[in-house]
């Protein structure tokens, strides 16, 4: 039975497992809920499941772009109109049992650096995973919530906009509330992506990737206009405290960003004897980009964040 199927049988409330290639705000709704109404999206891995327990490193060398990242719905909201605001809370995740993680060709912060492809699976059964020795316990997060843009076309489903999308903020966890603006009647709400473990920023262009079922509910607030999603979080389920932070310091943020990701890689292959791929790919799942100092010009400072149990007490 694929992933899928065994997500779908735990479901007990309306369900959406429609797919979509793109944001548009063309595609005939797949679902209509009422505002307050408990539903549930259920999406493959950001593979489209062209990826599974067997495949290896070259069939992410062969791996086809436009069928990553597959949007569950659309979902019409019964009321929402241009101007409206959503409130989506996300009321459970179920991830399917297997995940994969890996370097994409010409895809995640370094690409150019590491341009072979890596491809690592792993179990979700037990709710946790080892990375470069050390386990850490899953954190099951939706990375793509978004609703139709306002504009006629098609939009790649893996670029982030205003109206929501693959924003990856990996605290979209059991809880959480996105507000989303509405751009069109129903708003036309989809989502999918799920993540079983993800770094702040994704930096190497993957997290666990996993198959996911998420309910959802979602209010209407007439009137209320956003120029952009907002959230209310929470970090408590991210327990990690003890760090070791390398720094990017440029006039370029982006480039100050790479610096501190080159930084992190370079020490923490150096520290546990690993290729330089292996702690990059590594990245994408525990690694933290932040934001340390944006206004002293003319340089910036970006942190990569690592938990420093990986480095034992070496310096």
């Amino acid at each position: 039975m694929s992933e899928i199927e065994t997500l779908k049988r735990n479901i007990h409330c309306p369900r959406c497992d429609n797919l979509h290639p793109h944001w548009n705000r063309c595609v005939p709704p797949a679902l209509h809920v009422s505002p307050g109404q408990v539903f549930t999206l259920v999406s493959p891995d950001a593979s489209n499941g062209l990826l599974g327990r067997h495949s290896t490193a070259a069939d992410i060398s062969r791996i086809d772009f436009r069928k990553l990242d597959p949007l569950c719905g659309p979902v019409f909201i019964e009321g929402a109109e241009p101007g409206d605001a959503l409130m989506i809370e996300i009321l459970d995740l179920e991830l399917g049992g297997w995940g994969w993680s890996g370097l994409l060709p010409d895809f995640g912060l370094l690409s150019d650096e590491f341009p072979e492809p890596v491809f690592r699976g792993f179990d979700l059964a037990q709710g946790l995973v080892e990375i470069l020795g050390e386990r850490f316990n899953l954190k099951p997060m939706l990375g793509v919530l978004g609703v139709a843009p306002a504009r006629d076309g098609d939009f790649a489903s893996i670029t982030p906009t205003n109206a929501g999308g693959n924003i990856d903020v990996r605290y979209l966890t059991r809880g959480a509330k996105l507000y989303l603006p509405v751009f069109n009647e129903g708003a036309l709400l989809s989502g999918g992506d799920g993540h079983a473990l993800q770094g702040e920023g994704e930096i190497s262009g993957t997290a666990i990737e996993a198959a996911m079922a998420a309910t959802l509910k979602v209010e209407l607030i007439k009137g209320r206009q956003l120029r952009a999603p907002f959230a209310d979080i929470s970090t408590a389920a991210y327990t990690e405290t003890e760090y070791r932070d390398f720094l990017g310091v440029g006039p370029d943020i982006f480039t100050a960003a790479r610096d501190a990701a080159r930084f992190a890689v370079d020490e923490i292959a150096f520290s546990l004897k690993i290729p330089p791929f292996e702690a990059y790919a590594a990245l994408g799942m525990i690694g933290e980009l932040r934001i340390h100092e944006i206004v002293d010009k003319p340089n910036w400072v970006v942190g990569c964040m690592v938990p420093r149990r990986l480095f034992g007490m070496t310096c």
